[in-house]
């Protein structure tokens, strides 16, 4: 075996790995290298895919002590697959696009994640691209949670999909004339923007039910968990506030371009640095 052999046994076995892009290409060679150096056979092929986000590679020997070794050379690129971005190679995490598990960094997320923009003359834009214009809407259609919409225009079986996750989402719920809505509806749609609070968590007046629709975190009750894991309202709001301040998920810079719900004047940061510190030491 010499250097040479086990090049051309690398080139050879990448284009046998199914992947999104070419982010995982230098983490394949190595994982191929240390196949041929751990004693598999290079004139068997080596295949792979990606796989619920991480790097899946397939193999199987007879011999046992092997069989191993390569075990665990896929062990390590498979967790190390989960953190590095798909697309280009740097520091990535896994996240959910759609329904679909990738492994991107921040700025390939945000790219591939949709916002939904309105502009001064009613143009609901996405990706840059324009959808359609509100006054065209003939026909709108929601969940019964009200976190998907379907609208409808007046071209022929043309529809459109929104969803609570994307950024401004409320702001085109509330931008649609209520009598586009089925008559059973508009009272709660109304309802909804009509009864928001504030949330003493992340500021914004987004309330409703409990929940808050901006940050999604529940509001501090007296009852069950909170008062067991918590003692008090003020440990509870803390903790939410670095969570959200930490932005683990990349939520925050997502939605930086929110216009759902206005910001309170009167909103109140709990926690130091010092309890971010701490807090931050129990995480990581």
């Amino acid at each position: 075996m010499n250097k040479e052999e086990i090049s051309l046994f690398v080139e050879r076995n990448l284009t046998n790995f199914s992947v999104n892009s070419t982010g995982w290409e230098q983490l394949i060679r190595k994982l191929l290298f240390e196949f041929a150096i751990a004693g598999w056979n290079m004139e068997h092929r080596v295949f792979g895919k990606e796989k619920f986000g991480g790097l899946r590679c397939y193999t199987y020997s007879e011999d046992e002590t092997l069989n191993n070794k390569l075990t665990i050379i896929k062990d390590k690129y498979s967790a190390l697959s989960v953190k590095t971005c798909e697309i280009c190679g740097s520091e990535g995490k896994m996240r959910t696009i759609g329904s679909w598990q990738t492994t991107l960094c921040l700025n390939h997320f945000l790219e591939q994640q949709p916002v939904i923009e309105i502009d001064e003359k009613q143009n609901v834009r996405r990706d840059n691209e324009t959808l359609l214009n509100i006054k065209n809407i003939v026909k709108a259609d929601l969940e019964y949670d009200l976190q998907r919409m379907w609208v409808h225009t007046g071209r022929q079986e043309e529809v459109f999909y929104f969803s609570w996750q994307e950024p401004n989402y409320y702001l085109l719920l509330k931008t649609i004339p209520l009598s586009l809505f089925p008559e059973d509806r508009r009272s709660e749609i109304s309802t909804l923007f009509q009864s928001l609070q504030d949330c003493e968590i992340c500021g914004y007046k987004a309330v409703h039910q409990k929940n808050c629709l901006r940050c999604h975190n529940e509001q501090w009750n007296e009852s069950g968990y909170f008062i067991e894991d918590y003692g008090e309202k003020s440990n509870y709001i803390k903790e939410c506030q670095m969570d959200i301040f930490i932005d683990e998920d990349d939520y925050e810079k997502y939605f930086t371009h929110d216009r759902s719900f206005e910001k309170s004047p009167d909103h109140q940061i709990l926690f130091s640095a010092d309890d971010l510190r701490e807090y931050e030491k129990l995480l990581f």
